[in-house]
């Protein structure tokens, strides 16, 4: 690993983002670790004779983002896979063309995975059947990955390689969709894709793992370009896991990743029987790959949306499918504590919210303290209501506010519905205020990855509709400033290393061309990172942000930066 040389920072705005929130002009970074934070003349003169010093010229320094909950396992294979975002492709034919195009010049036999398809992003409003797809693919298995992650559709060369037909039993926590007929349709739901999945991804991954480890790499990079230094990935199977040691091993590693636990496969149901599963969930530490957590699925997106409790002429109506029943998810939980693994639960409607707060106030019963992390994902359509118990048990909520624009029509018309008013569409700022500790995830590639897009959505709750999705849950800006950076951190099990910039933390920060905290909120859209730093190192500069005249935060990799 290249050693970190002594680096400051003079005449910016730098949010701290510490118990204060202290705003100070500059920072001082010496063995990759905050050294000093304060004036600009304080910081220049403890700035040694080797310390490169930047000169911001008023521009806002902030700590790295954090993103707690990404699939960057998944999103690193998408250069070598099929575009099938929809939009910009408006239809299937769109969709088959894409396919097609692709799938000509690749070896015959060789699996093809395709990412981005949504079913509400096409004019048929449906998925593509298996028959469409072998007309697209006839010479290859294929794999399309639904833009959520939680479907997928394949070609009947995938069926075949799979072993699934129509005399296969469905699998648990999942569903085989089939036609008429009882032939699989090739639309596959939660666990039902999990051999497709672990199979193309194999065929990626296995066959050139160094090929595999510079995608991760790449992938890594374009994060620190938006100003991302560390994330979680919330899926880490065995493979995924193998691919991180690798990556690790071979230095290629840009930032710490802490690994969230699942099954063998995606979707899979985790045994902590099993001495391999407990073992690879505890792992080993190094600086860059942390793990420690177990990753728990508890209700599904499809067919019938997420496990929900709906009022209906006055009575509550259960709705959605889960995977557990309560007594297993309480029992997954304590069992995981008891061997020394925190949770982190995914339960996207109101009812599955209860099921995990239910296991979480059993775990600190047994514990009888509140030093484990107990993380809980998404809480899509949650009630307000339960904000103030979420917040008595010390429940991290790791929240996806990107998801607002991209999916929230789908949240608020199909899974919410209309009269419900005890329900609100990502209940963010109802958390906030009843002392929720929120972090933000973007769920990458379930949408998008950028900060500054997901901020944005945080304090607009804009949708693609138009549309203000419950208004009432924006956050201000100073809130969704912690969220993305400290409040993540201790999602990340980190913060005692991360998410702040204070004396002793990892020289994690960001230097952006405007304030987020004072600018107009559309404008945090647009936002750009100047600079990345990553333990006391420039990993990322944007050429074109400032002149390259001295003394100024020159960020030109010609020249160099300037010295004052």
């Amino acid at each position: 690993m290249v050693q970190p040389t002594d680096l400051a920072i003079v005449n910016g705005v730098v949010r701290t983002v510490d118990a204060r929130d202290t705003v100070a002009e500059a920072v001082l970074i010496q063995g990759g670790r905050f050294a000093a934070i304060g004036s600009a003349s304080d910081i220049r003169a403890l700035a040694g004779p080797d310390t490169t010093v930047y000169d911001a010229e008023g521009r806002t320094v902030v700590p790295g983002f954090i993103d707690p909950h990404n699939h960057l396992s998944l999103a690193a294979f998408e250069p070598v896979s099929v575009d099938c975002h929809t939009p910009p492709l408006a239809s299937i034919d769109e969709v088959l063309d894409a396919i097609s195009r692709h799938c000509r010049n690749v070896p015959i036999g060789q699996w093809v995975r395709g990412v981005g398809y949504a079913v509400p992003g096409v004019r048929e409003q449906r998925p593509p059947t298996r028959w469409e797809l072998d007309e697209a693919a006839p010479n290859n298995p294929f794999f399309l990955l639904d833009l959520t992650c939680n479907a997928a559709y394949v070609n009947s060369l995938a069926l075949s390689q799979v072993g699934i037909s129509a005399h296969t039993p469905q699998p648990w926590g999942g569903l085989i969709v089939m036609d008429h007929r009882g032939e699989p349709t090739g639309t596959l739901y939660q666990a039902a894709l999990n051999p497709f999945q672990t199979a193309s991804w194999r065929a990626y991954a296995h066959d050139d793992w160094d090929a595999a480890t510079e995608l991760l790499h790449a992938k890594m990079n374009e994060y620190l370009s938006v100003g991302i230094t560390s994330l979680c990935d919330a899926a880490v199977t065995p493979d995924c896991a193998e691919l991180y040691e690798r990556a690790d091993v071979a230095g290629k590693l840009a930032f710490t990743v802490q690994q969230l636990h699942t099954a063998d496969d995606f979707f899979g149901k985790p045994d902590l029987r099993r001495n391999d599963f407990v073992e690879r969930v505890r792992g080993r530490d190094s600086d860059r790959l942390r793990g420690g957590t177990m990753k728990l699925f508890v209700d599904h997106a499809f067919p019938d949306g997420p496990a929900m409790d709906r009022i209906h002429d006055g009575c509550r109506v259960h709705t959605g499918t889960a995977y557990y029943n309560k007594p297993e998810v309480k029992d997954l939980a304590l069992g995981a504590r008891k061997l020394g693994i925190n949770t982190a639960i995914h339960a996207m409607g109101n009812c599955s919210v209860n099921t995990v707060l239910d296991a979480y106030e059993a775990v600190r019963i047994a514990e009888g303290t509140d030093a484990a992390l107990l993380r809980l994902e998404h809480a899509y359509v949650a009630e307000p209501a339960q904000a103030p118990r979420m917040a008595s048990l010390g429940v991290d909520l790791v929240a996806k506010p990107g998801l607002v624009y991209l999916h929230g029509p789908v949240f608020r018309d199909v899974w919410r519905g209309a009269g419900q008013r005890h329900l609100s569409v990502i209940p963010l700022r109802s958390m906030i205020d009843a002392g929720v500790r929120v972090s933000f995830g973007s769920d990458a590639p379930a949408g998008t990855f950028k900060p500054a897009e997901i901020l944005w959505s945080a304090l607009t709750r804009r949708a693609i509709d138009g549309d203000e999705i419950n208004i009432e849950e924006a956050v201000r800006p100073e809130q969704a400033l912690r969220c993305y950076t400290i409040n993540s951190a201790h999602a990340a099990n980190r913060a005692s290393e991360e998410g702040s910039i204070e004396v002793g933390k990892r020289g994690n920060l960001v230097v952006l061309d405007r304030d987020i905290i004072t600018c107009p909120v559309d404008d945090v859209r647009t936002m750009r990172v100047l600079m990345t730093v990553v333990g006391g190192r420039v990993v990322y500069q944007d050429r074109e942000s400032l002149k390259p005249a001295a003394p100024q935060l020159n960020l030109s990799t010609d020249r160099g930066p300037s010295l004052s």
